[in-house]
């Protein structure tokens, strides 16, 4: 009768487990760490740069924001492109390096940090 009694309980125990693990709020957490929660309006030197991505408010973050990507793997917040100019022209100029050095599969100096992004 015990050991009926902690096999049930384990199965319980169990069961609680993989239902707070995988909970919505859980998951929607992780996405939180991802997010720009504020943004800089201060101009990015572009050779610091290696890439972007842009955020969205119906992704689950609280606000818009280009994410650029450095060298040394920062992320740094800067609002859309249709509020900053410098954005606008940041993302053109790191778009058109990425159509250079896929055209000529990387071989570039200037495009081996590239190489290993997933686009």
């Amino acid at each position: 009768m015990a050991s009926a009694l902690i096999s049930a309980l384990s199965v319980l125990l169990c069961a609680l487990a993989l239902i707070l693990y995988s909970s919505p709020a859980a998951a929607q957490a992780d996405l939180a760490l991802d997010c720009c929660l504020t943004v800089s309006h201060k101009v990015i030197p572009k050779h610091v740069l290696l890439t972007y991505r842009k955020q969205f408010r119906v992704d689950g973050c609280p606000r818009d924001a280009v994410v650029f990507i450095t060298r040394k793997e920062l992320n740094l917040c800067a609002p859309p492109a249709a509020e900053e100019h410098w954005v606008k022209e940041t993302i053109k100029f790191l778009d058109t390096r990425l159509k250079m050095c896929k055209a000529t599969k990387f071989h570039e100096k200037r495009c081996h940090a590239l190489k290993n992004l997933s686009f």
